[in-house]
């Protein structure tokens, strides 16, 4: 008993120091030091320790949903029009409308599922898509020709996993067409919950290969009054147990929860941005919690509010890679700081009604050019971030996706 408490004396010595990092800290590229090697060890400790204290959990299962022929906030220009024009007619005394059952249902548990969210096809495009840029993009950063931070996010327990900041362009156009465009269920859900004004903060793919370790408990951000974002996390193959599915504790998105687990003490969880926390880890509090594993189908997903404690379970498979195409979308009114796992160039420039007005535009197609002969918002955009594609003589290389072409153009860098 005496070398076991000494043991979890000197892991949670370690956590202390390690845990107060951000939850997302190294570079993919970057080797660890002894002391990092060490810190991460310990974290990956206290990953396993947390999950022996929890239930072993249940599938997260979606409720019976709807598909809206012409969803609020979904369709033609005309259609938000007329949405505005209700809000200007409402009287004093009027009550705003109800929530659907699925916002209810997020509202309560913080997650929840949605499932066929991506069509069969796309997905297997996508995941090869991703696949390909992830070579492309460590193939640019090592050879000098695009900064780190412009292709890659960082993530607890990197090693053996990879969080991949995405372009717009290609299959992850047709993956917003179908995840937000008019017909989708997560579109209008995601208006309930941040509106119009809400502002695209990650585009990305976070894969999981076998080895990978049991992440901590984690909320994404911590609590505020204001739920400060959410995320969509959609599965690019069927997910199984070995694979090391999301965990999620429904529920602990709240002030009471956030409160038990960081020991009493809510200022820790503003430690961060990812809101760790320190020893001790609060047994009884996770003993008494419901876990919901992300089992998903391949283009199912799970919309967690950022503050739900969850956290990536270990891939003990042999030979599965798990990814997960996610987008996130921050409430215009939260105050937090928050982690933008998004593409330098596409930071604070794409709002939910930006992005329903320009996927009408494109009407289902990738690409378009506007009348004055521009490429639409998306277009623009992919065009600013082919500026950080360097060859190495310092000259702009510009990729542009659906033809899979490097064009031959060339800028000055001044």
């Amino acid at each position: 008993f005496q070398s076991e408490q000494q043991g979890r004396t000197m892991l949670l010595s370690l956590l202390h120091i390690g845990l107060a990092a951000r939850c997302r800290t190294r570079p993919p590229t970057m080797q660890a030091s002894g002391l990092e090697a060490e810190r991460n060890k310990a974290t990956a400790r206290r990953g396993v320790m947390e999950r022996s204290f929890l239930q072993p959990g249940t599938a997260l299962v979606a409720l019976e949903q709807k598909r809206a022929a012409n969803p609020i906030g979904f369709g033609a220009k005309a259609a938000a029009a007329q949405v505005k024009k209700k809000k200007k007619t409402r009287t004093k005394g009027s009550r705003a409308r109800p929530l659907s059952a699925l916002a209810t249902e997020l509202k309560a548990s913080g997650v929840v599922r949605i499932d066929g969210a991506l069509s069969p096809a796309l997905v297997e495009e996508l995941r090869e898509f991703v696949d390909a840029e992830r070579v492309q993009a460590t193939a640019d950063v090592k050879a000098g020709r695009c900064d780190q931070k412009a292709r890659f996010a960082d993530l607890v327990l990197l090693d053996k996993r990879c969080d991949l900041l995405l372009p717009l362009h290609g299959p992850p156009i047709a993956a917003l067409q179908e995840l937000l465009g008019e017909g989708s269920v997560l579109g209008p859900l995601l208006q309930e919950v941040v509106g119009e004004a809400g502002v695209l903060q990650e585009l990305a793919c976070l894969t999981s290969e076998p080895g990978s370790a049991q992440q901590p408990l984690h909320p994404d951000t911590p609590w505020t009054p204001i739920p400060s974002a959410y995320t969509a996390f959609i599965a690019l193959q069927d997910v199984d147990v070995e694979m090391g599915p999301t965990l999620y504790l429904p529920g602990t998105q709240t002030k009471e929860a956030h409160t038990s687990f960081f020991g009493g003490d809510l200022s820790l969880g503003n430690a961060g941005v990812s809101g760790v926390r320190r020893p001790p880890i609060p047994e009884e509090f996770l003993r008494s919690r419901e876990v919901k594993l992300g089992l998903l189908k391949a283009g199912d997903l799970a919309l967690y509010n950022q503050q739900t404690l969850h956290c990536g379970s270990a891939n003990e498979s042999r030979d599965k890679v798990r990814r997960q195409f996610y987008i996130s979308m921050k409430n215009p009114l939260a105050q937090s700081k928050l982690c933008a796992s998004l593409r330098p160039a596409f930071r604070n420039k794409l709002t939910l009604g930006a992005m329903k007005d320009e996927l009408a535009a494109l009407n289902g197609r990738r690409t378009r050019v506007d009348e004055g002969g521009g490429r639409g918002l998306f277009g623009k955009l992919d065009e600013v971030d082919a500026l950080e594609v360097r060859d190495t003589e310092g000259a702009v290389q510009i990729r542009f996706g659906d033809e899979g072409s490097q064009l031959g153009s060339e800028y000055e860098i001044i």
